[in-house]
């Protein structure tokens, strides 16, 4: 289950809702906690450009005019929620998981800048749990340093350290181990501030439910604030399996380099033993340069769309300057080549070989992707009377299975 948090400083536009939808389905999102929609009103219309088929219920804290406004998204599938409390500060909902039933609380906060309501956020927080045995977890922008490692520069209000410090001691919480970025927001200034605002906090009896947490800051797009995601409950994955990608063709320069990393070595051995070493080679090259050269097609597409979403909003205040017009014309000649990487890499996954290349039919390959994943997932299974929904339970139960059929010696 992934839970995302993150501070999107507004969502009124319907590109900015673009942008949000495309990057919580990119980091597969089960629960989403948003902060400073801006928005007092939020429509089941408006939810669906924001969440999605996969995130299709909420609850929201309205803002206050344009400012604040806090909202929890999340899979009705695999959770059932209730709304506990709508404060000023916070937003708090009970989730039960629909395949085991356990009971969590999420309370998702935007802390206040004025510093004389500081107290009242922290006094707020302190209400939203009345058992402490609850498994509880907090997210979002706390607006205050819980370090004085917490600012890159300037001097940290030990004030807010205090708090926060007092606070996490009294409901015995802590943040899970992070990885990526330390600071999750800048000033975007000439003499740059970097401070960490946003981050997630559990209790105990959380770790104890989910005992494998993940959290980790993920490129800033479209907000000031990243977007931090908590992983919970994942089990170790086989090693992915390596799959040329046709979209690679498209890369310049993509047979030169194919070329030079099957030449640069020369085993030595019978053909087969050069071939497959050649192969082996080839494939730890391209692994290496698909990630850090040639890149996720979805993010570059989102990257885009973040610079022409900014491009707009200075259209609307004052006209655009020739360098800047030019500037909008090249992106949007990137984004349709982006356009057609991302028809051929679902194409591929589609596994379809009727249809032709340059059709505008991406939507239609990612249905009939799904589709075959959907049909190859084996969500739970019921053997000896016993329902096993995790997936090594689940394969030792089959591995189990033919054992027994095919495991035996015949005698003769």
């Amino acid at each position: 289950m992934n839970i995302v948090s993150w501070n999107v400083r507004g969502l009124g536009r319907s590109a900015k809702r673009f942008l949000v939808k495309d990057l919580l389905s990119l980091h597969l999102a089960d629960v989403c906690c948003l902060q400073e929609s801006k928005l007092e009103v939020i429509s089941s219309a408006m939810w669906r450009e924001i969440g999605g088929s996969r995130l299709n219920q909420l609850f929201y804290c309205p803002a206050r005019g344009s400012a604040g406004g806090i909202v929890i998204g999340w899979n009705d599938t695999i959770l059932k929620g209730d709304l506990v409390k709508v404060g000023e500060f916070s937003l708090t909902v009970d989730f039960c998981s629909s395949y085991d039933h356990t009971r969590w609380r999420c309370t998702s906060v935007y802390g206040p800048t004025v510093r004389s309501q500081k107290l009242d956020f922290w006094t707020e927080l302190r209400t939203c749990v009345a058992d402490p045995s609850v498994p509880w977890l907090i997210c979002g922008d706390f607006n205050s340093i819980f370090a004085v490692g917490d600012k890159s520069s300037g001097t940290p209000n030990l004030e807010d350290i205090r708090q926060a410090g007092n606070f996490m001691n009294e409901f015995g919480l802590h943040e899970p181990c992070s990885s990526g970025k330390h600071f999750t927001w800048t000033n975007g200034q000439a003499t740059l501030l970097w401070v960490k605002l946003d981050r997630f906090l559990v209790n105990s009896d959380f770790a104890e439910c989910f005992p494998r947490l993940t959290q980790n800051s993920l490129p800033r797009l479209g907000s000031d604030h990243v977007l931090i995601r908590l992983g919970v409950g994942h089990h170790a994955l086989p090693r992915r399996q390596f799959r040329f990608e046709l979209v690679w063709f498209t890369a310049d320069g993509f047979h030169d380099l194919v070329h030079r990393w099957w030449t640069e070595i020369i085993p030595e051995g019978c053909r087969a033993f050069i071939l497959s070493k050649k192969l082996a080679h080839l494939r730890s090259q391209l692994r290496y340069w698909a990630k850090f050269c040639f890149g996720s097609v979805k993010l570059k597409k989102l990257a885009l769309l973040h610079d022409l979403e900014a491009l707009d909003v200075v259209s609307e205040s004052r006209g655009l300057t020739d360098s800047e017009a030019v500037q909008q014309r090249d992106m949007f000649v990137r984004l349709e080549e982006i356009r057609k990487q991302e028809e051929t890499y679902w194409k591929q996954r589609s596994r379809l070989q009727w249809l032709n290349d340059g059709d505008e039919n991406t939507k239609f390959f990612h249905a009939i992707a799904n589709g075959r994943r959907n049909r190859n997932f084996i969500p739970r299974i019921l053997t000896n009377g016993a329902l096993l929904t995790e997936p090594k339970d689940i394969g030792k139960a089959f591995v189990d299975q033919f054992k027994n059929l095919f495991g035996h010696k015949r005698t003769f």
